[in-house]
């Protein structure tokens, strides 16, 4: 589907302290005069396209009639997909204080973010990939659907407990870019002899500057919070941690536009057959949405931030080994609540390696691994995935990919 690929193509996942640096014998690094942390975190999912579909989108290729049939049958009245890319940079700082406090330090970070989500119906997904000629002498429901991009950049500044490294930060956002879509009802009817064509539709669809392109352009400017909490069990044998990022706001210049939809419009007199269907690799859209109705003014308006909030629940079991259990959410429209369960085992030398199983977020189920290795407490080297399978097969439903490299000095 053409909005949804857009959507994706239009390249949170702010990864919790490596277990590693909360579980380890091995705390060398405490000593030292501080840690960076370079970290990136990327994901795109969905809980009916799967990856075959994905990249065949992305990078060309011929989708054929059936496989476009049975994503269509396994789709749901709503369904969704979302991605997500962030990367940046943490510098703790272990031999400074603040406020007069020893186990407390300096914090700063850096970092870029880029979040979509969707929530759209399977009436859209067959107008689009399968033509409106289905729908003669009926209606195509193409709403609820709901979109969001969102990109931007933050500058923060915070403190930190240099025992259980539960933090506080602040930050300077800056806003890259901005689309919202929010259709609460629209539809088609294609009439019974396909020489006419009724489309209603009521929302809204807000975007930033469309003046200002790339990073940092000062189309948005707002603050953020990011906090987390980890706290050791009474026995030290593990930790439960609480996380929340992206708690703020974004305000978006006074060039920023707002589109009203609220009407009917007719088409007669055309030939309305399958104009809705694609032809060869691009979507052959004629020129009705000259004809659209909707008001558009420019101001300065509010928008929240994609936030996410993070649970999670870790004890050692045997020597260096432990397991954990966890909950992530992005409270949006087209995400739902990310279960996750794993467990970490010792091998060599402080080399650890994981394995996980998730259900939720954007996508279905996956079967997850980790590597982790801390030698000697200055260096640490983390990589991992969600889901195995979207690097295997063609008919899994997502694919991710996180890694961490700090270096204390």
């Amino acid at each position: 589907m053409l909005i949804v690929i857009s959507m994706l193509c239009v390249v949170n996942g702010q990864a919790q302290t490596p277990s590693i640096l909360l579980l380890s014998p091995d705390s060398a690094y405490k000593t030292k005069d501080g840690l960076f942390m370079l970290h990136a975190d990327g994901a795109i999912g969905s809980n009916v396209l799967d990856n075959r579909f994905m990249k065949k989108s992305f990078f060309g290729g011929h989708i054929d009639r059936t496989h476009i049939a049975n994503l269509k049958d396994d789709m749901r009245d709503q369904n969704r997909a979302g991605f997500f890319l962030n990367g940046g940079l943490d510098v703790l700082n272990f031999r400074d204080t603040i406020f007069n406090h020893p186990h407390w330090g300096i914090r700063v970070g850096v970092s870029t973010n880029y979040h979509a989500s969707m929530s759209f119906g399977r009436d859209l997904f067959s107008l689009i990939y399968q033509g409106n000629n289905q729908f003669r002498n009926d209606t195509a429901n193409l709403g609820p659907l709901y979109y969001q991009f969102q990109s931007w950049q933050k500058i923060g500044l915070g403190f930190f407990n240099k025992h259980t490294l539960s933090s506080l930060s602040i930050s300077l956002v800056e806003g890259q870019s901005y689309q919202s879509l929010m259709l609460s009802d629209a539809g088609l009817y294609t009439s019974p002899s396909g020489d006419s064509l009724a489309l209603y539709y009521q929302g809204d669809y807000w975007r930033s500057d469309t003046t200002k392109t790339g990073p940092m352009n000062g189309s948005g400017m707002g603050a953020a919070l990011d906090l987390e909490y980890n706290l050791p069990l009474a026995d030290h044998q593990g930790v439960i941690s609480i996380a929340v990022y992206d708690a703020g706001f974004m305000i978006w210049n006074r060039m920023s536009e707002h589109f009203e939809f609220d009407s009917l419009t007719t088409w007669k007199g055309v030939d309305a057959n399958d104009i809705f269907s694609l032809a060869g690799d691009s979507l052959d859209l004629p020129a009705l949405t000259d004809t659209l109705e909707y008001a558009v003014n420019k101001s300065v308006y509010v928008a929240p931030l994609p936030m996410s909030i993070h649970l999670r629940y870790v004890r050692h079991f045997g020597r260096g080994n432990f397991y954990e259990a966890g909950l992530s959410m992005w409270p949006n429209k087209a995400s739902v609540p990310r279960v996750h369960a794993g467990l970490t085992h010792f091998i060599h030398q402080n080399l650890f390696v994981s394995e996980r199983i998730t259900y939720g977020g954007y996508s279905r189920f996956g079967l997850g691994a980790e590597i982790s290795w801390m030698p000697c407490g200055t260096w640490l080297f983390r990589l991992g995935t969600h889901h195995i399978g979207g690097f295997t097969s063609g008919r899994a439903y997502g694919r991710d990919l996180y890694f961490t490299l700090a270096k204390s000095f």
